[in-house]
């Protein structure tokens, strides 16, 4: 939900600063339609941050990672006997 709202004040403060660079071409430049453009651009860029996915595992190495498991799996199962061998 975050990432929506953030887009939609990223989009509305871009829009306030485009009616600021009108305005100072037209010769009046109106500066609280600046500021409010900047603000809704840092408010929208930082609820967008906040709101973003978390990112995924990287499957780099993964063959050496599963090498490692099975070897290590394998150790495991020559440090245990079983029932059989322990009685005999």
């Amino acid at each position: 939900m975050r990432w929506q709202l953030g887009q939609f004040f990223t989009f509305l403060g871009l829009l306030v600063l485009m009616v600021f660079l009108i305005t100072g071409w037209a010769g009046s430049p109106e500066y609280t339609y600046f500021c409010s453009g900047i603000s809704g651009l840092l408010l929208g860029l930082y609820l967008m941050w906040l709101g973003r996915n978390p990112p995924q595992p990287a499957d780099r190495f993964r063959l050496l990672r599963g090498m490692r498991k099975r070897r290590e799996e394998r150790r495991a199962g020559r440090g245990r006997r079983s029932e059989g061998e322990q009685k005999g």
